[in-house]
């Protein structure tokens, strides 16, 4: 049985319910005070009651639905697989699992066209540029700015035409 830290600030309501507060059902299931928050929403701690605290009201529950609780998540037969209970090699796996499904979607965008590699793009945004030729985006302003490269201001972001960059890059 769960007893409460304060027997003062924690006084049961009834002679015979003891009630406890979300860090002493944290403590007692060996979880989060998150984690209990959830168990509360979920409705799996049973009905909860309020009582005046030093800041407020705090939510107790009777600790009869909490042992309860605890004995229903020690007899599930389930595996954990939180990232915190896995071994180091499932979790290299799974993480390299993720990694590769993400890969994968990637791929999948710019089959779709979506996502074109900056090398095949006719038309350039100025950080593109910058990436592709290797030169800062202040020299490409600059040269925008001269006129030694053409650029067009659309919108808020210059474009740069992929043979004007290259022949600029012919004149440097």
């Amino acid at each position: 049985m769960i007893e409460p830290t304060n027997r003062l600030a924690f006084a049961p309501i009834r002679s015979y319910i003891v009630r406890v507060n979300k860090k002493e059902v944290s403590e007692f299931l060996g979880v989060s005070v998150r984690r209990v928050e959830q168990f509360d929403e979920k409705g799996r701690l049973g009905a909860k009651t309020y009582v005046k605290g030093k800041t407020g009201k705090e939510a107790h529950w009777e600790s009869e639905a909490v042992e309860r609780l605890k004995v229903e998540l020690n007899s599930t037969d389930k595996p954990d697989t939180s990232l915190q209970t896995l071994r180091s090699s499932d979790a290299r796996l799974f993480v390299a699992s993720l990694v590769e499904a993400f890969q994968s979607r990637d791929e999948s965008k710019q089959k779709a066209g979506r996502d074109v590699a900056v090398e095949n793009k006719p038309l350039l945004k100025l950080d593109e540029a910058a990436a592709l030729t290797g030169l800062s985006r202040q020299i490409l302003r600059k040269a925008i700015d001269s006129e030694e490269l053409k650029g067009k201001l659309i919108g808020r972001a210059y474009r740069i035409k992929r043979d004007d960059l290259d022949e600029f890059i012919k004149n440097l």
